[in-house]
């Protein structure tokens, strides 16, 4: 979403179009694409929750319409919705905001914003780039593989993770990845969702396994799950600092078996740094954020010695810290500092 930089009435802001606002029926849509392009439209079967609502009575713009499939650069000017740029907020829209609470020199309350979200559906044409993703809460355990812990104590330890994500295209698989570190303070992409974890195209035609669909079976179309509880043996072992998520219209992932390979591990890496930007600057295609929540070992008995968190199972404390480089929107570029001294544990 975007705010325009110029008042529409007067002037078009071209990287925050009106046009990416389609008007609702049955305004005159002077762009000649059909007013909220639904699923059927846009030749797409509709997904497990069914197809886009209608317009509200007296509804100004669409709330929920997908936008056709973008020309492949980032000059050609087309007249319509374009995926290659942000939608504008509009007067109307449900908005959730956060903020500081203030007051101005007359004693008036506002609240300075740092978040708007509006409450719409915009997908993009299933398939096709660019496409849009964002990340929700997520959690992953560390995974020590004792049954005892270091200090005795009996503990219940488990490989896993759940993670909530959205997708602007409701048909497309998408992976996770976690963002491992390298001794020299490169990172590559370790792919977490082959089949084994996510139970989904176990026997493909070509390709990889795996991947997560659920946002074209789920309860929101754009919407993709994944709760792991028994991952297969040493798939999130030592889990990363950052976690990213991708679409595969963007990059492949590199299955686990070599004997299905397709693109090899500097291929899948190098896709993901290549991406091209759009929409004011965004890398489309994927998304990655730090991880918050690190499931630890718990005490199997109540009373025992409380299990120590095994913070030498997270990588980037046990051999180097990584420092943000000058590209921290893409997550590329890190350095490290060496091993924490003295050890956090």
């Amino acid at each position: 979403m975007c705010i325009p930089r110029t008042d529409p009435s007067v002037a078009n802001d071209p990287l925050c179009p009106q046009a990416n606002r389609p008007l609702a029926p049955p305004s005159p849509n002077p762009t000649g694409i059909p007013a909220c392009r639904n699923f059927s439209a846009a030749g797409v079967v509709p997904p497990a929750a069914g197809e886009l609502s209608r317009p509200a009575a007296g509804q100004v713009y669409c709330s929920e319409y997908v936008m056709p499939a973008a020309p492949a650069d980032n000059t050609t000017v087309i007249a319509g919705p374009d995926a290659r740029q942000q939608a504008p907020f509009e007067v109307g829209d449900f908005v959730s905001y956060s903020g500081t609470l203030l007051q101005d020199d007359s004693g008036n309350d506002f609240v300075s914003s740092h978040t708007i979200e509006a409450n719409l559906g915009i997908y993009t044409q299933p398939g096709t780039q660019p496409a849009y993703m964002a990340i929700g809460e997520f959690g992953v355990g560390t995974a020590d593989p004792a049954a005892t812990a270091a200090n005795g104590a009996a503990q219940e330890t488990q490989d896993r993770i759940f993670l909530e994500s959205e997708t602007t295209d409701v048909k497309t698989p998408i992976d996770i990845y976690y963002l491992d570190s390298r001794a020299d303070g490169s990172t590559f992409n370790r792919w977490i969702t082959p089949t084994e974890m996510t139970g989904e195209n176990a026997a493909p035609v070509s390709g990889p396994t795996g991947g997560i669909t659920t946002q074209n079976t789920g309860p929101q179309p754009q919407r993709a799950r994944l709760r792991a509880t028994k991952a297969p043996t040493g798939l999130l072992s030592q889990p990363s600092r950052t976690v990213r998520v991708a679409q595969r219209t963007l990059c492949v992932p590199t299955p686990v078996d070599p004997a299905v390979t397709t693109i090899n591990q500097a291929a899948l890496d190098s896709c993901f740094s290549g991406s091209r930007r759009v929409a004011n600057g965004l890398k489309a295609g994927h998304y990655q954020a730090p991880v918050f929540e690190y499931i630890f070992p718990e005490n199997v008995m109540a009373g025992d010695l409380p299990v120590p968190n095994d913070l030498w199972h997270l990588p980037f404390l046990r051999t180097h810290t990584e420092i943000g480089g000058s590209n921290l929107v893409d997550g590329e570029g890190a350095g490290h500092t060496g091993s924490l001294v003295p050890s956090p544990w």
